[in-house]
């Protein structure tokens, strides 16, 4: 059981995915602004985190080096609605310090196997 923090300002995504997670048996702190996730992350220890591109109050770009800064050795995910900015070469160049890209199609399944692969 891992815990997990996810920080994605769509609120229906977000809770699906807290839901999917607990279901896994994880225990899942959501929020809904990138001005949260730094906050959360100095009051409580997870064992990974999974950022959305692009969001309110900061999207993963400006906050990996935020999370990096709270805990250098935490794993970072990153989360986006458009799989072509996965692929983007500005993104990509922004975000190296994430252990795992992924859109939010991503099921369940594969979630769980990177949270496997890399919390800590």
């Amino acid at each position: 059981m891992a815990r997990i923090l996810i920080a994605d300002d769509d609120p229906d995504y977000l809770a699906a995915f807290c839901d999917g997670m607990r279901a896994l048996g994880h225990r899942v702190t959501g929020v809904q602004q990138g001005s949260e996730v730094v906050p959360t992350l100095r009051t409580t220890q997870y064992d990974i985190v999974f950022l959305d591109v692009l969001m309110r109050g900061g999207g993963a770009i400006t906050l990996i080096h935020a999370v990096r800064a709270c805990d250098p050795d935490i794993p970072v995910i990153i989360i986006t609605g458009n799989s072509e900015i996965i692929e983007s070469a500005v993104f990509e160049q922004g975000l190296r310090q994430a252990q795992a890209k992924v859109t939010k199609t991503a099921s369940l399944v594969d979630l769980e196997r990177l949270i496997r692969q890399f919390a800590h």
